[in-house]
């Protein structure tokens, strides 16, 4: 019996303060869409629900253009606090803007914050994997570049080699005795690489600064185009809740086609609450998670749009994934090439004659010179630019959250026109009253045609 009792007191006291809460919160509501305030108190929570509304948008402001546009702080904090005032005194006197700023909510999940989402699953997958293939391919580059630098290099200074066998020759020469009769023998070469090698260095030089400028270039397109299509869809955004405001106020006809209390209410009131067969389908009712049949194509519709950008993206990604393993592939076949070797073997031998016939040997040498020649000097090989393992996880989750809106859009849909009832409640009537002279109309028609 305490057990029960204690169970019957929390849920009666649970039930209160959720009526003292809703109270609340229809009153903040009434506030806040009436066109105007009834007395100096109402003024009041409107200033100050004006002025949370604008500082929410603002925080929001200050984390997606600080962290997500990498805009300067001291610059979006001198922006972001005049868009607050200038925010909150809009919102106070102009009623119309607190609608469209409701609507935004809701605008959120139907077709524009699916916009938002995927461009920014798709500009971020851009930003990170356009730039992160560019480093590879520009690692590429610089390999055979490096390695043909090297080679021509090694090729150049190949002649030394040369040049050691030549000395040593001309040293050997010089040991002769001047009573064997020969004269010394001089061998020289003259190689001037300084110009070869002048033009090998302003050549690659040349590419790099190129190479740079080029990967430069890429990161700074990522960054203006993730600017530019997050401030083109927020304007879009709002474009649209402004667009749907106005065609709600200026055409009764436009997305007035749902099945409202009010207007079932009517029906009831005219003696027949059910509908003609020819609005069972067409009307859309406001009550419940059963979704018509105009919804679910909606709904088809927007899943399959999803599929299509899901699969740029993971087309973007899985490229990326292919030129690094490509990449890694290559990088394992140039580390297994052999060295070229390059040898000069010199035998000299000087012989004379006894007595004109009888041959006898007087000096002899004999040396070995190599050179080895790297094909892919080891300074060359640079690590490779590994995609980054997060941009599958963030992307799918943004995909994932553009799925569900996909599937909440229909809600979203409603609560917006009920938005706009809560804030025009005449224009409402006006809207209901002419969709329930359309219905008044077919039913007396077909009642003709049944006669």
């Amino acid at each position: 019996m305490a057990l029960g009792g204690c169970l019957t007191q929390t849920s009666t006291r649970l039930s209160t303060f959720w009526s003292r809460v809703s109270r609340l919160l229809k009153f903040l509501w009434e506030v806040f869409s009436k066109p105007t305030p009834s007395n100096c108190f109402e003024i009041f929570i409107l200033l100050l629900l004006c002025l949370l509304v604008s500082m929410t948008i603002a925080a929001l402001l200050v984390v997606w253009m600080v962290y997500s546009l990498t805009y300067d702080v001291s610059g979006v904090a001198i922006f972001v606090g005049n868009f607050t005032l200038i925010m909150t005194v809009v919102l106070m006197l102009v009623h119309p803007i607190r609608c469209i700023l409701s609507i935004l909510v809701p605008s959120l999940g139907t077709d524009q914050g699916r916009k938002i989402l995927i461009s920014s699953a798709l500009t971020l997958t851009v930003a990170t994997c356009v730039p992160n293939m560019a480093q590879n391919v520009n690692w590429t580059a610089f390999l055979i570049r490096c390695s043909s630098s090297s080679m021509i290099a090694g090729m150049l200074n190949s002649s030394q080699m040369t040049q050691r066998a030549l000395r040593d020759i001309n040293a050997w020469t010089a040991k002769m005795p001047a009573s064997s009769g020969m004269s010394k023998l001089i061998l020289k070469q003259e190689i001037d690489i300084s110009s070869v090698w002048h033009e090998i260095s302003t050549m690659t030089d040349n590419m790099k600064a190129e190479l740079q400028s080029l990967h430069d270039s890429l990161n700074v397109a990522s960054s203006v185009l993730q600017k530019l299509t997050g401030a083109i869809l927020v304007l879009l955004m709002v474009a649209s809740s402004t667009r749907y405001l106005i065609g709600y106020l200026t055409d009764l006809k436009y997305d007035n086609g749902y099945a409202s209390r009010r207007l079932m209410a009517s029906l009831a009131t005219s003696g027949d609450s059910t509908l003609p067969a020819k609005y069972h389908s067409r009307l859309v009712r406001t009550a419940g998670v059963k979704l018509m049949r105009v919804e679910v194509q909606r709904c088809v519709w927007g899943v399959m749009v999803l599929g299509f950008y899901a699969i740029i993206c993971f087309a973007l990604i899985s490229l990326d994934h292919f030129i690094y393993r490509a990449l890694e592939v290559l990088l394992a076949w140039t580390s297994d090439i052999p060295g070229i070797m390059f040898h000069i073997i010199v035998n000299l031998e000087v012989s004379g004659t006894a007595i004109g016939f009888i041959p006898f040997p007087l000096l002899h040498f004999h040396n070995s010179y190599s050179h080895s020649l790297d094909i892919v000097p080891a300074h060359c090989v640079k690590p490779l630019s590994s995609p980054n393992s997060s941009i599958i996880s963030s992307v799918c989750l943004l995909l994932f959250i553009s799925l569900l809106l996909v599937l909440g859009q229909v809600f979203a849909r409603r609560l917006r026109r009920k938005i706009c009832a809560s804030f025009f409640n005449s224009r409402e009537e006006e809207r209901t009253g002419y969709l329930l002279q359309k219905i008044l109309e077919e039913r007396e028609k077909a009642k003709e045609e049944h006669n």
